[in-house]
């Protein structure tokens, strides 16, 4: 029951227990400033990635390496 999140689920980690949340939950959630992956894909090569220092959502190639958190269904 553990999966990658979408664009938009790793988007609320983000705003509500990441460096974007307000306090004290700030980064309650223990995030590295780094990029981390989304399960969000544009094609078979490119997929989107958030970075955890500002937000802010970029897409690129799933070749190049990223963090990763996954979360699980409740």
């Amino acid at each position: 029951d553990w999966y990658l999140p979408s664009k938009h689920e790793l988007n609320l980690m983000y705003t509500n227990i990441g460096q974007g949340a307000l306090s004290p939950n700030t980064n309650i959630g223990g995030f590295a400033v780094t990029d981390y992956w989304s399960s969000t894909e544009i094609d078979d090569f490119v997929a989107w990635y958030q970075y955890f220092s500002n937000g802010i959502q970029f897409h690129f190639y799933k070749s190049f390496t990223h963090y990763v958190r996954a979360i699980r269904a409740f």
